[in-house]
């Protein structure tokens, strides 16, 4: 982004002829003045801030009907900012560089007021004091069109905007990668009889963020031998590792595929055939008539981003390491777990943990009654009348009618399924019961479920800090991250699947890179960063790659057969029956079937908890993947009823995801509720009504 003085003319101060001619006793006209001048026009008192932000709402209540740049405009916070700054220029006290000079900014720059939002922009007012001076966007820019060295040495705000920026380059550092360079770009496969170089994709970027330091390239084998030449062709791993000269320490590793020097796949011509992608736009019959051209042009594609991509050197190795099995592969037995357990393995040996922590032990029998499981039976037996399910069926069918959006619900009471139906047809395929869908941050519900397995063998415990078992985060401190904060979005981290998610095998090095700008325990964020970084922490402790241990750990031993996560805290698929047992090992406390997962008193320590118990200032409540679902009765407000009567129980807990996917596990009902949607849709109201109209059937249902 360039500010330019013709910005703020063109979007800002220009006025039309009518608001030209409100403005009296100006130098200039307002359209032909810079931000510098109007500073200066305001500062000689040839006009008031008061008027210079009058016009410019003028001009909005103008054009924004029809450009709609805008999603909030705070016009009684600018004008009372602007008519403070008036008052403090006619009594001489003294003011910020731009005060009085009327704004706009982006809305994913951060204010004192006011939310974050996407998209669109918000008008404010500048004085002295505050992190909105023009300042921080002068600094910014500087920084931007000098490489990040600049010199801010105006007004009150130099250091926070110094801090932003210094922030912002330290963040662009963290997105930096490294690569093998090869002869004509990146070459993840190569076949010479040397490493190839490894180096930073932007260097000059790491040298800015860190300072100038060396770093150490080291190379292992597949059998975890470090090595200086390649041997056998396979998979190999180089792994980096420096230290900045401020004490920032650095590991960072990748996948090579080292290959038959005198095998050139490429030259072969070899072809890639692909199925018909399914509701595509693409005629079928053209498709079936082109396969073998599509095909080979597939061909030359595939092994071209196999040399160029990281994913190649790891599907490369995975396919020249496979074995007949006899049998259909698991869902561990894929390109990506297999890398993921070949650099945990490494990590572990290069961290000296590899025999430091007991084995986490698998679910085991229960030696009393076992705890219900999800099945079908009788109303009776659930604790329902006879009509609840076509009373639940007729709501969703209503509500499909008006959405057009497939979803599966389920529902059961005391392990028995009152409803476990499909509801519309997807557009290309149609929806089944065990179809897989986007189920997104329910899974934050899932990595919570799994950590409780290491609370409740006493491994991990809730407010450990990551630093005992991550050395690269601090124990204490005011940066010391522990496993709570990363549970309930007080970790400081914004944003989802980012640095290359789990499958980056020193994710947890690239966060604690960026301690210097997080600040723990300081304000509620919600994000998956900070799940992430719990699965890496639980990655070191149990000696498996996290996806592995999700589905050897839980949804195996629970039946989840069509589960499949790819983050800790998002891009998860699953399907109702699936999630539904999540919410029916909660509902019995740690227990499902014949199996305990974790004891009723762990299942204590994952429940909500008001936040400002462990961080004053910070208002929500949160608990290790779970939050609060109860939902307030339509009737609150009305005479005689009080204002905190629920429908259904008062204690519900679990989670939502994208898609207003849902779990909710009502404790007083003894209730799990699921339902899971195909398509994202704007729902909005029209979900709300139904979500209410839903419950309130099951409600009048129950049997108390």
């Amino acid at each position: 982004m360039v500010l330019q003085s013709r910005l703020v003319r063109d979007w800002l101060i220009r006025g039309d002829k009518e608001i030209r001619k409100n403005v009296k006793n100006t130098r200039s006209k307002m359209e032909d003045l810079s931000a510098k001048e109007l500073r200066d026009a305001i500062a000689a008192g040839r006009i008031s801030s008061v008027e210079a932000t009058e016009a410019v709402f003028q001009r909005i209540d103008k054009l924004e009907p029809v450009i709609g740049a805008y999603i909030s405009t705070y016009r009684d916070r600018a004008l009372e900012t602007a008519a403070d700054v008036d008052r403090r220029l006619t009594a001489g006290e003294p003011v910020g560089e731009l005060a009085g000079v009327p704004l706009a900014i982006k809305d994913n720059m951060c204010t004192t007021f006011g939310g974050i939002y996407r998209g669109k922009e918000c008008l404010m007012n500048i004085s002295a004091g505050t992190l909105t001076n023009l300042i921080f966007l002068i600094a910014i820019i500087c920084s931007c069109l000098t490489g990040g060295r600049f010199i801010a040495n105006a007004a009150d705000n130099t250091g926070a905007a110094a801090e932003l920026v210094r922030n912002k380059i330290i963040r662009d550092f963290q997105d930096c990668e490294i690569y093998p360079k090869g002869p004509y770009g990146r070459y993840f496969i190569f076949g010479q009889d040397t490493f190839p170089e490894i180096q930073w994709r932007n260097p000059d970027l790491v040298e800015k963020a860190l300072g100038e330091f060396p770093l150490k390239v080291r190379w292992f084998d597949p059998e975890l031998n470090e090595v200086s030449v390649p041997g056998k062709p396979g998979r190999y791993a180089a792994v980096i590792e420096g230290t900045s000269p401020n004490g920032v320490h650095i590991w960072r590793a990748i996948t090579v595929y080292h290959r038959p020097a005198d095998w050139r796949p490429w030259r072969d011509n070899p072809k890639v055939y692909v199925e018909y992608p399914p509701g595509s736009p693409i005629d079928k019959s053209a498709w079936e008539e082109r396969k073998d051209l599509i095909a080979s042009y597939s061909g030359k594609l595939f092994f071209g981003l196999m040399t160029n991509e990281p994913q190649g050197a790891v599907l490369m190795s995975y396919l020249t390491e496979m074995k007949s099995l006899g049998r259909k592969p698991t869902k561990t037995e894929t390109p990506e777990i297999q890398n993921d357990d070949y650099h945990l393995a490494l990590k572990r040996k290069l961290l000296g943990v590899e025999n430091k922590y007991p084995p986490l032990k698998m679910p085991h029998k229960i030696k009393v009654k076992p705890a219900p499981i999800l099945r079908t039976g009788t109303p009776e037996e659930a604790g329902v009348k006879f009509d609840t399910a076509q009373k639940l069926r007729t709501v969703c069918q209503q509500f499909y009618a008006r959405d057009k959006g497939p979803f599966v619900v389920l529902v059961a009471r005391h392990g028995v399924m009152i409803i476990h139906e499909v509801f519309g047809e997807g557009p290309q395929r149609p929806v089944k019961l065990d179809r897989p869908m986007g189920i997104f941050s329910l899974a934050k519900a899932l990595t919570g479920v799994m950590f409780a397995q290491f609370v409740d063998q006493g491994l991990i415990a809730i407010d450990d800090p990551v630093g005992k078992f991550l050395s690269d985060f601090p124990v204490e401190g005011d940066k010391s991250i522990t496993m709570r904060h990363c549970f309930t979005h007080t970790t400081g981290l914004e944003g989802h699947f980012k640095w290359g998610g789990m499958h980056n095998p020193w994710l947890d090095n690239v966060i604690a890179n960026g301690l210097s700008y997080l600040e723990p325990g300081k304000a509620y964020k919600y994000n998956g960063m900070g799940y992430d970084l719990a699965g890496k922490v639980m990655e070191i402790v149990s000696g498996k790659s996290i996806f592995r241990l999700m589905h050897e750990n839980l949804f195996a031993p629970l039946g989840m057969k069509n589960t499949t996560m790819d983050d800790m805290a998002s891009d998860t698929t699953g399907n109702a029956e699936d999630i539904a047992r999540i919410g029916q090992l909660l509902l019995n406390k740690g227990s499902y079937g014949e199996l305990e997962y974790f004891s009723a008193e762990t299942f204590e320590k994952l429940l909500p908890q008001p936040l400002d118990r462990f961080y004053p200032g910070i208002s929500q409540e949160f608990g290790i993947g779970l939050k609060w679902m109860t939902v307030g009765h339509p009737d609150v407000g009305k005479s005689g009823v009080h204002r905190e009567k629920t429908i259904l129980g008062r204690n519900i807990i679990g989670h939502t995801g994208g898609w207003r996917n849902e779990m909710l596990v009502d404790l007083d009902n003894d209730l799990v509720i699921v339902h899971i949607h195909s398509q994202n849709r704007p729902r909005g109201k029209a979900f709300d009504e139904f979500k209410m109209q839903f419950l309130m059937a099951l409600e009048d249902g129950l049997v108390k």
